[in-house]
């Protein structure tokens, strides 16, 4: 997690875009989180490995990490 105040996120924004690869930026002003900025791609993700590891009772066989990948690009249009 990196936080950042809102004067250097405003001058340095393509940093921060570029940072969200690896990491959620947060955003503060006078010290306090005002925003949390997040890739879409990285939490719909996270979301769907929790949302795998549910679902083991109903488990086909067929790898999850491959069933996350083809949602994911299903969801992107790919």
């Amino acid at each position: 997690m990196c936080r950042v105040n809102v004067t250097e996120f405003r001058n340095n924004i393509s940093h921060y875009l570029e940072l969200l690869s690896q990491e959620d930026v947060h955003v503060t002003r006078n010290g306090e989180t005002i925003a949390i900025i997040s890739s879409p791609n990285k939490k719909y993700y996270e979301t769907l490995t929790r949302l795998c590891g549910c679902l083991k009772e109903f488990d086909t066989g067929e790898d999850y990490d491959d069933m996350i990948g083809e949602e994911i690009m299903r969801r992107c249009g790919y």
